[in-house]
C-alpha cells in the first residue's frame, strides 16, 4: 500500500528534442526528487505511445543550440511534431530549454542564432493558439561532466588539446561569453517545473562573460593546456556565440543560484575528460590488439592444423612401420588427411597437405628398402599419388565453391540491405510529405480541426461575450471582413444592431424597422437564410437567423462577398455557424435564467456589480473587433430613489442594448453605440422619469 500510495504521487515529466549530454544528470535529479522520467524518442510514434499510455502533464523540449544549419531546419519541423503531440495529448505545461544566443544584445544588430529566435517566436505562438502555459528558459554555453568532443567551445578545447588536435578559438576577441556549469543548468531547469512556472522567460547564467583572453587565463589556471593564444600555434574558429544574459529573475522567481564556481566546475569537467579520453584511447588500443590477433589468428591457424595433421601422419606412418594405410581397413589415413583440410579451408591448404602427404608416402617407401627413382617405375605408386592430388583438388574445389557461394549471399545480403535503406528512407521521405500535406490539409480553410478551434470561441455563458465571438467565428469561417449581427426587439417590429466589423458594416444603419425591409419579413417568418440574388441596394449579400425556442433573437449580415463566395458551399457553412451560434446562445440564456439571482439585484434588472465588471470588461473585448465603438457610462443620482424603484422608472426609458449596473461608488447606465448627441437625448429622457443623471468618463 506505501509503494501504491508512492506511485500516485510521483509526477511525471518528459525530456524530448535533442539529446543533450546534460540529460542523465537531469534525469538523475527527478528521479531523487520523486518524479517519473520519460525520454522522447527519434521516432514520433514512440513519444507518441508514452504520452497517450503515461498521460505526461510536463514536457520538456531541448533546442539543439550550435549545430548545422539543416539540421536545426529538421528541427523545426520536429519541435512542431511535438507540439501537436503536447496539443493532442492535453500536456499542461511546456518548457522550452533555448540558447542565449537567441537573444539580440544592444551591441549586436540581430540575434547571433536566427533559427532559435524563430524556434522561440513559434512556440509562442502556438501557445497561445493551443492555450497551453510556456516557460522559456535560456541557456548560455553549457559545460561540464559527460559533455562529448563536440559539445561547445569548453569541450572542444579540453578533448582537442588531449588528442594534440588544433584547438578552437573564438574568432571574436572582445565579445564576452558565458559559460554555465551543467550541475547548475539542470538544477535550474528544475526548479522551474518543481515550481509550476508558467508563462515566463527565464535566462540561467553566470551573468558574467569571459573575453577571448579571460576563458584563454580560465583555462590555462585550472588544466595543463598552453597558452590557447599564442601566436605560433595553429587553431580554427569558433564563431558560435552565446552572450551575457541577466538572471536575477530566475533567482528571483525560483530561487536559484550558483553551487559550483567556475574554477571548480572546470576542474571536475577537466578530471572527467581525461579519465574518459585515457579510457577511450585504452580501449581502442585494445580493440586494435584483439583485431589484430583476430586477422593473425585466421591466417595462421590453418596452417597450424595442417602442420599439426601432417606430424600425426608421420608418426602414424612410423608407428606402422613406413605407410599410413590401416593394415585392418586398408585405408590411406593420407586421404583423410588430404581431405579434412581441403574441406575446411580450401585448394591452398589441401594442396599443402597433399605435398606433405606425399612427402609422408616416399619416406614411408624408402624406410621400407625402396629407392627414389624405382619409385617412378611402379605404377602403384604414380596411382597412389595421382590420388593425392585428385582428393586435394576435389575437396578444395567443394570448400572454394562453398566459399564463393557464402559471398555471394554475403554480397546479395549486402545489396539488399541497400536496397532496403534505400526503400526506407524513399518511405521515410514520402511519410514526411504525408504528414506535411496532411498538416496542410488539417489546417486548410474547411478542415474539421481548424473549424473546432474557430468554433470552440463559443464555449461560453456568457450573452455579450457570444455575440462578440459570433462575429469573429463568421468571419473567420466565410473569411469575410464586414458582418452586422442586429438582436431582434422584444415586440419583432424593430431590430438593433449589437456587433460590426468592417467599413461596410459600419456604414449600416444602427436600427432597422422590420417592415421596412422585405428580406428581414422572410427571414424572421421562414427562419432560413437569405441570399442577395438580385444584388438589391442596402441590403447585405447574405443574412442568417440566429434561433433560440423556434424564436428569431438575432440575424447575422454579411456585406462584400467576393465573386467566388457567391456559392451554395458559402451558404452551407453560414447555416452550420448560425446554429452553433444558436446552442451557444441556448446555453447562454439557459444559464442566465438558472443564476437569475446572483446576476442581479433582487426584483430587478440591475446587475450585481460582479456581472457588472464582467459587461464592462467584454465591451472593452468588443473594440479590437469594433474599433469605432463608442460606449457612454451615465452616472444615477439615486437620492431617495432604491434600486426597486429605479428599476420601474427605467423600464420603458433605455433600450434592452443597454446595462444598468452597480459600481464601485453607485448604480451606472452604459450605452453602448451611444454619441453625445443619442446620450444628451436619454438623458432628458430619463430625466423625464424622475431619474437624474451625470455623464462619466468611466464606472467608478
Amino acid at each position: 500500500m506505501a509503494e501504491e500510495k508512492v506511485n500516485q504521487l510521483k509526477r511525471r515529466v518528459i525530456l524530448t528534442g535533442v539529446k543533450p549530454f546534460w540529460d542523465e544528470q537531469l534525469e538523475r535529479l527527478f528521479i531523487k526528487e520523486n518524479w517519473e522520467f520519460f525520454r522522447g524518442t527519434d521516432s514520433l510514434e514512440q513519444t507518441r505511445e508514452l504520452l497517450r499510455i503515461y498521460n505526461i502533464p510536463v514536457l520538456i523540449y531541448v533546442w539543439p543550440a550550435e549545430r548545422q544549419a539543416a539540421e536545426r531546419m529538421n528541427a523545426l519541423q520536429r519541435l512542431a511534431d511535438v507540439l501537436a503531440l503536447a496539443y493532442e495529448y492535453a500536456v499542461e505545461a511546456v518548457y522550452f530549454i533555448s540558447t542565449a544566443a537567441a537573444v539580440q544584445v544592444e551591441t549586436s544588430e540581430r540575434a547571433a542564432d536566427g533559427m532559435a529566435l524563430v524556434a522561440e517566436k513559434a512556440v509562442k505562438v502556438w501557445s497561445e493558439w493551443a492555450v497551453i502555459p510556456l516557460t522559456i528558459i535560456r541557456l548560455p554555453e553549457v559545460y561540464g561532466p559527460d559533455s562529448g568532443p563536440q559539445d561547445g567551445l569548453v569541450a572542444r578545447t579540453l578533448y582537442a588539446s588531449l588528442k594534440k588536435k588544433v584547438l578552437p578559438r573564438m574568432d571574436d576577441e572582445t565579445t564576452p561569453r558565458d559559460f554555465l556549469y551543467s550541475a547548475d543548468a539542470v538544477y535550474g531547469i528544475y526548479r522551474a517545473v518543481a515550481r509550476g512556472c508558467q508563462g515566463e522567460e527565464l535566462n540561467l547564467g553566470t551573468g558574467e562573460g569571459l573575453s577571448a583572453r579571460g576563458f584563454a587565463d580560465w583555462v590555462r589556471n585550472v588544466t595543463e593546456i598552453p597558452d590557447i593564444y599564442d601566436d605560433a600555434a595553429s587553431f580554427k574558429t569558433f564563431s558560435y556565440v552565446q552572450p551575457v544574459l541577466e538572471s536575477k529573475k530566475a533567482q528571483h522567481e525560483l530561487g536559484w543560484r550558483l553551487k559550483y564556481d567556475r574554477k571548480s566546475g572546470l576542474a571536475q569537467t577537466w578530471d572527467y575528460i581525461q579519465a574518459k579520453v585515457e579510457a577511450d584511447q585504452l580501449e581502442a588500443q585494445a580493440r586494435k590488439q584483439r583485431i589484430k590477433w583476430r586477422v593473425l589468428g585466421r591466417e595462421i591457424i590453418p596452417y597450424v592444423e595442417n602442420a599439426v595433421g601432417a606430424i600425426l601422419m608421420a608418426g602414424i606412418a612410423y608407428w606402422q612401420q613406413g605407410t599410413t594405410v590401416n593394415p585392418q581397413t586398408q585405408l590411406d589415413l593420407n586421404f583423410v588427411y588430404i581431405g579434412a583440410m581441403g574441406l575446411l579451408y580450401g585448394k591452398r591448404q589441401s594442396f599443402i597437405a597433399m605435398v606433405a602427404a606425399a612427402f609422408i608416402f616416399i619416406m614411408g617407401s624408402l624406410a621400407r628398402g625402396g629407392e627414389l627413382i624405382s619409385l617412378t617405375y611402379v605404377p602403384e605408386n604414380i596411382l597412389h599419388l595421382t590420388a593425392y592430388l585428385f582428393t586435394a583438388a576435389l575437396t578444395g574445389y567443394f570448400a572454394d565453391a562453398r566459399r564463393f557461394e557464402r559471398e555471394a549471399v554475403e554480397w546479395q545480403k549486402r545489396q539488399s540491405q541497400e536496397r532496403q535503406s534505400f526503400m526506407k528512407e524513399l518511405y521515410e521521405d514520402n511519410l514526411a510529405v504525408k504528414d506535411k500535406l496532411y498538416r496542410q490539409i488539417v489546417n486548410t480553410d474547411d478542415s474539421i480541426g481548424r473549424l473546432y478551434r474557430i468554433i470552440k470561441q463559443l464555449d461560453s455563458v456568457e450573452q455579450e461575450n457570444i455575440f462578440t465571438q459570433a462575429t469573429a467565428v463568421t468571419a473567420q469561417i466565410l473569411n469575410v471582413d464586414d458582418i452586422a449581427i442586429y438582436v431582434v426587439g422584444t415586440d419583432g417590429h424593430f431590430l438593433r444592431q449589437k456587433v460590426r466589423m468592417g467599413k461596410l458594416a459600419g456604414r449600416q444603419p444602427r436600427s432597422l424597422r422590420v417592415e421596412d425591409y422585405s428580406y428581414l419579413q422572410v427571414l424572421l417568418q421562414e427562419q432560413t437564410i437569405f441570399v442577395n440574388k438580385d444584388l438589391l441596394k442596402d441590403t447585405p449579400d447574405l443574412a442568417a437567423p440566429i434561433v433560440y425556442q423556434d424564436k428569431v433573437i438575432a440575424v447575422i449580415t454579411i456585406f462584400g462577398l467576393g465573386f467566388e463566395q457567391w456559392s451554395l458551399y458559402q451558404q452551407n457553412l453560414l447555416s452550420i455557424t448560425t446554429r452553433l451560434i444558436s446552442a451557444s446562445m441556448a446555453r447562454a440564456y439557459r444559464y442566465e435564467q438558472e443564476v437569475q439571482e446572483k446576476r442581479f439585484v433582487a426584483g430587478t434588472r440591475i446587475l450585481q456589480a460582479e456581472e457588472f465588471r464582467k459587461i464592462i470588461q467584454e465591451l472593452q473585448n468588443r473594440r479590437t473587433l469594433q474599433e469605432d465603438l463608442t460606449v457612454a457610462v451615465l452616472k444615477v443620482v439615486m437620492g431617495d430613489l432604491d434600486y426597486e424603484g429605479l428599476d420601474r422608472r427605467l423600464g420603458h426609458v433605455i433600450r434592452n442594448e443597454d446595462f444598468v449596473g452597480v459600481g464601485g461608488d453607485g448604480v451606472y447606465i452604459l450605452l453602448p453605440d451611444a454619441d453625445k448627441k443619442i446620450t444628451a437625448m436619454v438623458q432628458e429622457r430619463l430625466q423625464g422619469a424622475g431619474v437624474a443623471t451625470t455623464v462619466c468618463e468611466a464606472v467608478g
